[in-house]
């Protein structure tokens, strides 16, 4: 068989369903690119089914998302997408925007504290929904639904994005 009769023989992908711990984390938003819906993968379930609920608005979402991002960059260590994306960059580009990223993960969490940012990672890195991380707590869910979205609105008002 030839790499070219390969190249075109019919592939049948079996599609595995999200399970185990992947069914918790990873979740269907919508995003708009162009004035074109998409359906996109992201995690963070918790966070997305407090959008859909109307509890929290997409600017809250969006601080979320920033606040992830730097967490991944600085903290975590991965690439910095915006530099990725382009091409462009050096190491020293690469060591700046990971030690600003570190930068304003701490001041969050120096800021809000480390219950907050310890909210944060099981929220929106972990993808927990609100009742697991109530019963992780020993909270009661309301209440920390109220806590969650009182976060949010801190994030938010610490990256200025209302």
């Amino acid at each position: 068989m030839t790499t070219a009769a390969k190249a075109t023989e019919d592939l049948k992908e079996e599609i595995v369903p999200m399970t185990g711990a992947w069914n918790q984390r990873i979740t269907f938003a919508e995003l708009e690119i162009n004035k074109v819906r998409t359906e996109v993968m992201r995690r963070g379930v918790g966070l997305y089914s407090l959008l859909r609920s109307g509890t929290i608005k997409q600017w809250h979402v969006d601080a979320a998302q920033r606040w992830a991002r730097d967490f991944e960059t600085g903290i975590m260590g991965a690439a910095d997408p915006e530099r990725r994306s382009t091409g462009h960059g050096t190491l020293e580009d690469m060591m700046l925007a990971r030690s600003a990223a570190v930068a304003r993960c701490e001041g969050v969490r120096r800021t809000l504290g480390r219950y907050a940012a310890d909210l944060l990672v099981l929220l929106v890195l972990d993808g927990l929904s609100v009742a697991k991380i109530a019963e992780m707590y020993g909270k009661n869910r309301q209440n920390m639904t109220g806590t969650v979205e009182l976060l949010l609105e801190q994030v938010a008002d610490y990256y200025e994005v209302n």
